[in-house]
């Protein structure tokens, strides 16, 4: 008997679902980066309007909820996001989820290079290292609606909508240094690079 569960339901198991996110106002009163072409975000840091996007690395965790490869472990990563704009949609992360999720379920742990390899090839606009090499990251988003406090899946963020990406990655265990960058299909030749250490890591 198989012991498959649909993609969604396993990012949602990761933990990663337990920040607290307000709405647009949680990132007011923060430093203006503008739009500056390269911009490096740390755990907790928060910049108010980068391109018309706030975005706040708001943590890391360790997910225990599936199967591992021998010698790695997952990894997840909320970025809260509210876009600024008055009216642009802004595309963020895995734009097939669904017709991944058929072709690749989510586990078994045999399908795992797979899973990740799918996803990621849906989610270009991130990339992600870890102790200099490249590892695969996918990201998901969810809205944040704040009149019924309550999210919902989506593949794009609307004007003034607020939300969090969450990311996924497998990393060797043992990793020291983690890099993600941002490479927004909406701003050309700009980046916002993520950086995490295995001290940020909070684990489930």
């Amino acid at each position: 008997m198989s012991n498959c569960i649909s993609r969604r339901a396993f990012l949602k198991g990761a933990g990663a679902s337990v920040v607290a996110l307000g709405a647009s106002g949680m990132l007011a009163g923060c430093k203006q980066n503008g739009s500056s072409t390269v911009v490096s975000v740390k755990v907790g840091d928060k910049v108010s309007n980068w391109n018309g996007l706030g975005v706040q690395l708001s943590s890391l965790f360790g997910v225990d909820t599936a199967p591992q490869q021998e010698g790695y472990e997952y990894l997840a990563v909320l970025v809260t996001v509210v876009n600024r704009t008055k009216d642009q949609t802004f595309t963020i992360g895995a734009q097939n989820v669904d017709a991944i999720d058929a072709a690749y379920p989510v586990p078994p742990a045999s399908n795992v290079d797979a899973n990740f390899h799918a996803l990621a090839a849906d989610t270009t606009d991130f990339v992600a290292s870890c102790d200099g090499q490249t590892v695969e990251c996918t990201a998901t988003i969810s809205l944040y609606n704040q009149n019924s406090q309550s999210f919902s899946d989506s593949t794009t963020l609307p004007p003034q909508g607020s939300g969090y990406v969450q990311m996924l990655l497998m990393v060797p265990k043992g990793w020291k240094e983690l890099e993600v960058t941002y490479m927004p299909t909406f701003v050309a030749d700009k980046t916002l690079t993520f950086t995490m250490k295995a001290a940020d890591v909070t684990r489930a």
